[in-house]
């Protein structure tokens, strides 16, 4: 076990001092030796003024282990946070966190909160269990934010705010969501320009989806573009394809469908420069899109998916998204393929994880496909079932191409 001689001399080794320039006025040299030998124990004063040199708390010096045994615990949870972003089976992320609360909970009682690694260590362990439990209250969440900010690690704060967003949106609550977003930027100016650029595009990137969601293009397009010039400015490919899919989908869904050609043509070029399987396939679903509203190639759209998917076969898990079944299901009526429709349709269903209001009224639109498509079957009922369902969906939801579609399609079927 590292004993306090041995912690002062390696810190002070890896600060490059000498025992000198450490010791200064305070310490003699000798002393200093001494206690780097275990021969001699500091006053408490003088440990103090040992760990304000190293830039350390004093309790880091003083430490029995626990500390140590501490920091292994956060690279080993921050391992099983990194494995959460790639696992897609529900059992599988389930089982994980379970494991992580595990992991910490015979812990909880050393972790103090009073450095980095513990306060993260204590915000996942909120996080796990909440992700366990989603009633729990998120009300004990806000002091991570205080935490961070008091050991001047403003990133990670931010991203407690990115989080409490997320929690929000996931409620349909885009006015809270918007205003949590504000108040974080709002609390981080005076730290803006030491804040990581990568965390500064979320930043923009959650104000621009959450004005867009309340309906506000003047404030999202002035978001956006504080992206791209940041992003451009620091060389950063980092979420532009998030950003063009966002110009994208406000092109088409109000009918500008000059800068969806735009759009599409960056994004194009993003999936090529990044040749990684998930990015190519989220950028065919927009082109898939892009066919059925701009192009109007309905009978491109299947070759395509097919195509796609003899070129990823290690990646078929992603082609479950159902916007895949969306899109056939529209360019299959758009043919009159009616039958084909109802196949591909008959246990089609919103994604849980979808809640911003182009998003879904995008997703209302597939109902109003298969409502019109029962509607042409000679089935009405089916057919007032999914357009009435369509229609509620959107009622509170901005104009869009695809609000404005399903409203015509429940004339059709109730004229």
């Amino acid at each position: 076990m590292e004993t306090l001689g041995t912690r002062i001399k390696r810190l002070r080794k890896q600060k490059k001092l000498t025992q000198t320039e450490l010791a200064k006025d305070r310490l003699t040299k000798g002393m200093l030796s001494l206690i780097e030998n275990d021969k001699a124990k500091p006053s408490m004063e003088s440990l103090r003024f040992i760990a304000q040199q190293l830039n350390v708390e004093v309790s880091y010096l003083i430490d029995d282990g626990t500390l140590a045994r501490l920091r292994e615990l956060y690279l080993d949870i921050e391992e099983d946070m990194e494995r959460r972003k790639i696992i897609r089976d529900p059992d599988e992320l389930q089982s994980l966190t379970v494991k992580m609360i595990e992991k910490i909970e015979p812990h909880l009682a050393q972790i103090q909160g009073t450095n980095y690694e513990q306060i993260r260590l204590r915000e996942v362990y909120f996080l796990m269990n909440r992700t366990i439990n989603n009633a729990k209250s998120l009300d004990e969440y806000w002091k991570f934010i205080d935490q961070y900010e008091a050991i001047h690690v403003y990133s990670r704060m931010l991203r407690c705010y990115f989080y409490l967003c997320s929690a929000a949106i996931e409620q349909r609550n885009y006015a809270k969501t918007l205003a949590i977003l504000k108040q974080g930027e709002e609390r981080i100016m005076p730290y803006e320009l030491i804040i990581d650029p990568i965390v500064r595009l979320d930043l923009y990137y959650n104000l621009t989806i959450s004005y867009s969601a309340v309906d506000d293009v003047k404030m999202s397009n002035y978001y956006l573009q504080k992206a791209l010039e940041l992003a451009q400015k620091k060389q950063i490919l980092y979420r532009m394809d998030r950003f063009y899919e966002i110009l994208f989908v406000q092109s088409v869904a109000n009918e500008e469908y000059e800068k969806s050609k735009l759009y599409i043509e960056k994004l194009s070029l993003l999936s090529q420069f990044a040749d990684e399987p998930s990015i190519t396939i989220h950028y065919v679903y927009n082109y898939l899109h892009y066919l059925n509203n701009v192009e109007l190639q309905f009978e491109t759209v299947e070759p395509m998916i097919e195509r796609t998917k003899e070129k990823f076969k290690a990646s078929l898990f992603l082609f479950k998204n159902p916007i895949f079944l969306g899109e056939q299901m529209y360019a299959q009526y758009q043919m009159q393929n009616f039958e084909k429709v109802i196949e591909i349709g008959t246990n089609f269903e919103i994604p849980s994880y979808l809640h911003h209001p182009i998003d879904l009224a995008k997703y209302y639109r597939y109902f109003a496909i298969r409502a019109l498509t029962y509607f042409h079957l000679h089935d009405e009922v089916a057919a007032k079932r999914d357009i009435i369902f369509a229609k509620n969906g959107v009622e509170d939801y901005p104009e869009t191409i695809y609000k404005k579609f399903i409203y015509e399609a429940f004339h059709t079927i109730f004229k």
